[in-house]
């Protein structure tokens, strides 16, 4: 293609690659012509470079720590991406387009092509946007390096790494530089040669490996005779075009070079395991960017300094190398610049085996530990071996001694029980045989007396129910005072009507005002009849006793029998002082009574026979308090008697 086609296309190729690339950038630009408060970065280098893309991290961090939002602008002057590589006129006319609508307040150029075009093309781009400039030595950027406002710097390093390089190698007669054929690259190799220059002392021989292929520069550098040092600073693109990662380049050339590698930037170090660059003084993108974004900022809130010499901001570059290759090419760790950083240092044995050792010292202080328990423990065992076994002859002595007690006890108990039970027969038969002849007293009464007349049969008829009852009473009392002998439970299917309308007329007939209502009743029930009786005539009875006059309003005990599901429920309800709260758990207890059963007989063995009667039967017996005052007692019970282990036969020891 001509050349002056070449240059006819090359803007409206530029402006159509980067317009298309830069659409964020672009989106930025126009946010920030509302604003006015936008940062321009201007890298000589591509995002290929780690260096560039870590430092534009760090840039975007400072700038989003900021209070008020600040836009960055982000433009490339990698020519290297373009075949035609469009000149300073080009870019400048490309820029003049783009930002027409943008003036950035500040700018920071990184690199010298990016300064060197900021100094020739800035002002009539830009206006007088102060500028930041990142540069190792601005020394070797000329009349452009006085463009800046501020100067970001480490010094020398590219001179120190050379510095380093031949301290480490003082046999090398031969330095080599590898890079690509880009403008930033042959600058470095310039401050390289001018570096030399100044050390006459020791003449070498500098060649310049650039404009090769990757491939080709493998080959030459795996070819390099005896006594050379290779210093590589970075290769983004190879003579056919085909863009690198510069720390990818690194590793490959490391890896077959006949001579140590030196390199200039962070990322390359460590690139290569066991084949990687020995080091150099190199920069820490991340603090360049955050120094420079803050230079910036401050630019942007004071505006440019009032002063004929740039200001500096000066962060340190570092020494850095990898012990791997200090091994590798023989290095006397020696002839390390002070304060160098070592990365990839074999650790010692006990480093390396810091944990098992440790391991290993704790068990053994464990097992001592452990041994001089076992000896203080084995003597303590003699000790208490000896303790222990006159305390087990006095032992045995106190135990045959509580024997020969607890047999004697034992003996006068059952004594006592025998006499009990002795006792309890004759106290039967001595209940009964007055009970029987009032019962056949009145039997004799209803043959001679005129039963027809009123209220006598009535009341013949009551006598000797109460006659049985009490006869009932007494068995069942005196058997449950048996310890040794069971209550027997006598099931029968029975009508609970007639069984609770016996109870009722008994208690009326002792002078108690009974409501009752035994509709809710089943016509029959399978139970101990008996046993309800007495438990229903106890809680009545009770009812009576606790309760006020029967002459009283309202005084009327009221019962009621229902049946619920598969449950045959006796309530009574009282007007009595009721149950004071903390007696509500003890009125079950055998003995127990209540504050208020001053002056009122009893034994306080009633409500406890309703309760065994309720387990008898498999049922409970609760109580409440009643609305306005009084009690109200449930006996609930199968309307089915169930056999269940231990319920036919229970002791009756609890009453």
């Amino acid at each position: 293609m001509p050349a002056r086609l070449r240059a006819a296309l090359a803007v409206p190729l530029l402006l159509l690659v980067l317009l298309g690339i830069g659409a964020p950038t672009a989106a930025r630009a126009e946010a920030g012509a509302e604003n006015g408060n936008g940062v321009l970065f201007i890298s000589s280098f591509s995002l290929t470079v780690s260096w560039t893309e870590a430092m534009l991290d760090a840039a975007r961090e400072e700038l989003a720590a900021r209070g008020d939002p600040v836009n960055l602008y982000v433009e490339l002057l990698d020519r290297v991406r373009f075949p035609d590589r469009p000149d300073d006129k080009a870019w400048a006319e490309f820029l003049r387009v783009k930002y027409r609508d943008v003036r950035p307040r500040a700018i920071i150029a990184d690199g010298a092509p990016a300064i060197q075009f900021v100094a020739a093309h800035g002002r009539s781009l830009f206006g007088d946007a102060p500028v930041v400039g990142i540069f190792p030595n601005f020394d070797n950027l000329g009349d452009a390096g006085t463009a800046v406002a501020v100067r970001v710097t480490t010094g020398p390093h590219v001179d120190q790494t050379v510095e380093m390089a031949l301290a480490q190698n003082p046999a090398a007669t031969r330095l080599v530089i590898v890079s690509d054929d880009t403008a930033p690259s042959h600058h470095l190799a310039r401050i390289v040669r001018t570096a030399l220059a100044r050390n006459p002392g020791r003449p070498l021989e500098v060649g310049h490996l650039h404009d090769l292929t990757v491939g080709e520069l493998e080959d030459r550098v795996a070819a390099l005779a005896p006594g050379s040092v290779v210093l590589y600073t970075h290769v983004t693109v190879d003579r056919t075009g085909r863009q690198y990662r510069p720390d990818a380049v690194a590793a490959r050339l490391a890896q077959v070079s006949t001579a140590p590698v030196y390199v200039l930037f962070d990322s390359d170090i460590g690139t290569g395991v066991g084949t990687g660059a020995v080091g150099g003084y190199v920069n820490d993108s991340g603090i360049a960017g955050r120094v420079a974004t803050r230079a910036a900022l401050q630019l942007l809130t004071d505006g440019a300094p009032d002063r004929a010499e740039p200001a500096e901001e000066r962060y340190s570059s570092q020494p850095v190398v990898d012990w791997r290759q200090l091994r590798r090419w023989g290095i006397d760790e020696r002839t390390l610049p002070p304060g160098t950083e070592v990365r990839f240092r074999q650790p010692s044995i006990l480093e390396a085996h810091f944990a098992e050792a440790m391991i290993g010292l704790v068990f053994i202080a464990v097992l001592a530990i452990l041994l001089g328990l076992v000896f203080v423990l084995f003597v303590q065992r003699g000790r208490h071996a000896h303790a222990l076994s006159e305390a087990n002859s006095r032992l045995e002595e106190r135990v045959a001694l509580r024997t020969r007690d607890i047999e004697r006890a034992l003996a006068g108990e059952q004594m006592a029980r025998q006499r009990l039970r002795t006792f309890l027969d004759m106290a039967t038969h001595e209940f009964k045989t007055p009970l029987a002849v009032i019962d056949s007293s009145v039997q004799m009464l209803e043959r001679l007396v005129p039963t027809e007349r009123e209220g006598v049969g009535s009341r013949l008829a009551l006598i000797r129910r109460s006659v049985r009852r009490v006869i009932d009473l007494i068995e069942t009392c005196l058997a449950g005072d048996r310890v040794d002998e069971e209550l027997p439970v006598k099931i029968a299917a029975f009508a609970p009507a007639t069984m609770v309308q016996r109870v009722v007329d008994r208690q009326r007939s002792l002078g108690s005002a009974i409501v009752a209502d035994i509709a809710g009743l089943p016509d029959t029930c399978t139970a101990d009849p008996d046993l309800l009786g007495i438990a229903l005539d106890v809680l009545l009875d009770n009812a009576r006793r606790y309760g006020p006059a029967s002459s009283s309003p309202g005084a009327a005990i009221a019962l009621t029998a229902r049946q619920e599901g598969a449950a045959l429920v006796l309530s009574v309800a009282d007007r009595g002082p009721g149950i004071p709260e903390e007696e509500a758990e003890r009125v079950f207890e055998k003995y127990y009574r209540g504050t208020h059963s001053a002056g009122v007989p009893g034994t306080g063995i009633g409500l406890t026979l309703v309760r065994t009667i309720a387990d008898l039967h498999g049922g409970t017996v609760t109580h409440h308090p009643r609305d306005g005052g009084g009690a109200v007692f449930v006996l609930s019970v199968p309307v089915e008697w169930e056999r269940r282990a231990g319920s036919v036969e229970r002791r009756l020891s609890a009453l």
